[in-house]
């Protein structure tokens, strides 16, 4: 038998570490279709509470967000809703179509599942860590950020949906672990006993140097069962993203197809009054032919590997929820239970090429399993009167997999001479596997004082208790005879604040101070003990404070209306990962850093037939004391993976007279440019803009649009793994210049 050389372990666990079981691929890749700036609602909602008009993309009816179920106007903290009209309207689908136009949010695109929102500058790499993400995902209010490295980020089709609502600032208070720099929250549409109704939409486009066309079908049932008392709604959506990455290694154009599946069932029965329970059940599957990114050394649009990079994800989640008037308060109670599935290749010929004589490729594969429980109970005044109250408790367990392999073609008779069956798995040469168990207990709430003259004093917080640990094992010819790595335990305990003084100056008028906390899980390192070196057992939680002041208004009849907020986040004890002298990465806390920030989001109905929105950043975000331990030395001054600098999209809406209502819209973005990793300078997001463009007429309940996206075919860089020998820069590019049609029918 012939044990791997010590320089081959190395290399092995080194990069293993980088692309295996406890970090994940950062992987992004931009697909942006048009949205209208316009149709957020910020300060654009009806400021008294009231619904707003929808005959005017400036002022959609997007009433509501947050836990108690305020207007985004009336909202203490930054806050933007999208209504699914507006979505609909803007033609998008999926994040990349929005949530990158949104005040303070700088999303790196990828692959359907595999995406991270970088919320205020507030992060440590622009793609996925190996410790828990500082934005939270939502669905419906039910946690999707499991502990530690997410499995996936699932990324539900707009379509149908009731509105999706965007966070800005810590939301720890109420909403848990992950949400740091803020928490995105989908909230689909429920079944609806008080009558029919039915929707179906389709589309075709082309995509410059795609080698197919892209469609889309979707659908939408609502069946009243018993009338006013009990009803279903089934949704079912497919998608197909042709690719347009040339992988030349392979021989394949458009390499990068990308098909999500999605579908979901809501039931819903109120037996009175006074009662309204509901289940949800959501599944989507995600499948990409290859990695979306491009490597520079190729050409503009192409890659070169041996092996497709194919991501195979599937989600599932299953969901009850009751809500009930009991007098002196609204119960809610939410049970939910979510499984995440990943299948991941990788083409590992560059670093395991003809290894012990085998033929290449090589295979580098991961399968990753996520199981997550669930469960909330809350209560919450009536709004109005002098105090006005929410109490609630949280529990979420999360059960969590990774394994991996290394295998090459007939690898088995080649090395079953040199090494023996025992470490073989057929043509498999090396595999490995780790468990990731936690638990996060909550008792949250807050309280309110409605003084005289329209001040309004609200503080709470949230009392955590999270626990988890950790297991390992690695075997085959790189590991003789097995190796379990040791077992990891963190657990913490602590107190996430909010306090907030705000002044209703009018009914169209909101000034607001806030300061708030966050807080995350943290980690433990299960690395082999390395001599002369103290690895730590593992990192907490970071400690990250937000200062806020704000104002919302409207002015001549909710013509114009305009959000600015200001911020400043004292940011400590980063989550952040570091290298031993073997090379093996380990997380700790260290670090310090400031964020500071102007948000600012408009709308102005100028005429009858134009309607104008705009929304910009403006973000200092960064490090402000050295981390020299660093393998590359992290300085005081150096800016943020995320944090750009400056960020604006736009839109021009014009709404024709005449038969059909012909409406056209120009939209567009720009982003600075920003590191992607701290400790790589060669990753980067580049600057770039971008110009979207829609024209749609509608006949009765009919809406055919022509669109254009990218309209300049620009190669905006979202994610980049910087320079690497083997391949050059693997850089992430938005969705080049893509054309199309749809038509969307409603009942």
């Amino acid at each position: 038998m012939k044990p791997a050389s010590p320089a081959l372990l190395h290399r092995s666990a080194m990069s293993l570490a980088l692309l295996g079981l406890f970090a994940g691929p950062a992987q992004a890749q931009a697909d942006i279709a048009p949205h209208d700036a316009a149709g957020t609602a910020n300060a654009t909602g009806a400021a008294s509470g009231e619904s707003s008009s929808e005959s005017s993309t400036t002022t959609q009816a997007v009433v509501v967000v947050g836990k108690r179920g305020q207007t985004v106007a009336n909202t203490v903290g930054a806050a933007s809703a999208l209504s699914g009209e507006a979505l609909s309207k803007a033609g998008a689908e999926s994040f990349a179509d929005y949530l990158g136009k949104l005040p303070g949010v700088v999303f790196n695109a990828g692959p359907a599942g595999n995406s991270t929102a970088v919320i205020r500058g507030v992060g440590t790499t622009a793609g996925l860590d190996q410790g828990q993400g500082t934005t939270g995902y939502y669905i419906n209010e039910i946690p999707l950020s499991e502990v530690g490295y997410t499995v996936s980020i699932p990324d539900i089709d707009t379509f149908d949906v009731r509105r999706v609502e965007v966070l800005r600032g810590p939301q720890g208070s109420l909403y848990g672990a992950s949400s740091l720099g803020g928490a995105v929250n989908y909230v689909a549409n429920d079944a609806d006993p008080g009558g029919f109704d039915a929707a179906l939409e389709t589309s075709l486009s082309k995509t410059v140097n795609a080698g197919s066309l892209g469609y889309t079908a979707k659908a939408m049932l609502n069946v009243p069962l018993v009338a006013g008392k009990l009803a279903a709604r089934v949704v079912a959506v497919k998608r197909d993203m042709p690719g347009y990455l040339d992988n030349v290694g392979i021989g394949r154009k458009g390499s990068n197809d990308n098909r999500v599946s999605d579908g979901r069932v809501s039931l819903v029965w109120t037996p009175d009054g006074k009662t309204r329970l509901s289940w949800l059940s959501l599944w989507q599957s995600s499948f990409a032919d290859d990695s979306g990114y491009r490597m520079t050394r190729y050409g503009e649009l192409e890659r070169s590997t041996a092996l497709p990079a194919s991501f195979d994800l599937d989600f599932a989640l299953h969901s009850a929820r009751l809500e009930r008037d009991v007098g002196v308060a609204r119960l809610t109670a939410i049970a939910s239970w979510n499984k995440k599935e990943q299948e991941l290749h990788f083409d590992y010929t560059p670093y395991y090429g003809g290894f012990m004589g085998t033929t290449d490729p090589q295979l580098f594969r991961q399968l990753g399993t996520s199981k997550n429980t669930n469960y909330e109970l809350r209560l919450a005044s009536p709004d109005g009167g002098r105090f006005e109250w929410l109490v609630g408790l949280s529990y979420q367990k999360t059960d969590k997999r990774f394994d991996e392999d290394l295998s090459a073609q007939g690898a088995y008779d080649v090395l079953l001479p040199q090494v023996g069956a025992s470490q073989l798995r057929g043509d498999h040469y090396y595999w490995g596997d780790g468990g990731t168990y936690g638990t996060d207990k909550g008792v949250f709430g807050e309280v309110s004082v409605n003084f005289a003259d329209g001040w309004k004093l609200t503080a709470g917080g949230r009392r955590y208790d999270t626990a988890l640990r950790t297991d390992g094992h690695r075997d085959g010819v790189l590991y003789p005879g097995g190796v379990s790595l040791p077992n990891g335990y963190q657990a913490e305990n602590g107190f996430s604040p909010k306090i907030s003084l705000s002044y209703k100056a009018s009914p169209q008028t909101l000034y607001y101070a806030l300061a708030s906390e966050g807080f995350r899980f943290g980690g433990a390192n299960i690395l082999l003990p390395m001599a002369g070196f103290d690895t730590p057992t593992g990192w907490g939680s970071d400690s990250l404070r937000n200062y806020e002041i704000g104002v919302k208004s409207s002015l001549f009849e909710r013509r114009l209306a305009f959000d600015v907020a200001l911020f400043n986040i004292d940011w400590s004890d980063l989550q952040v990962r570091l290298f031993r002298p073997d090379d093996l990465s380990y997380g700790t806390n260290a670090g310090r850093a400031r964020l500071r920030g102007l948000e600012f989001s408009g709308s102005w109905r100028a005429t009858d037939q134009l309607d104008l929105g705009l929304n910009y950043t403006f973000l200092d975000a960064k490090l402000t004391e050295d981390l020299l331990e660093a393998a590359v030395p992290l300085r005081k001054g150096q800016q943020l993976p995320g944090s750009s600098k400056h960020q604006l999209s736009s839109t021009a809406t014009w709404k024709f007279d005449g038969r059909y209502s012909p409406t056209a819209t120009l939209s567009g973005r720009y982003l600075s440019g920003a590191p992607a990793n701290l400790q790589q300078s060669g990753q980067r997001i580049n600057g770039f803009s971008q110009f979207d463009a829609r024209y749609a007429m509608w006949f009765d309940n009919l809406e055919l649009s022509l669109f254009v996206n990218n309209i300049a075919d620009k190669r905006g860089v979202t994610f980049s793994y910087g320079s690497e020998a083997a391949f050059g820069a693997q850089e992430f590019v938005i969705r080049p210049r893509t054309a199309g049609v749809r038509l969307h029918w409603q009942l």
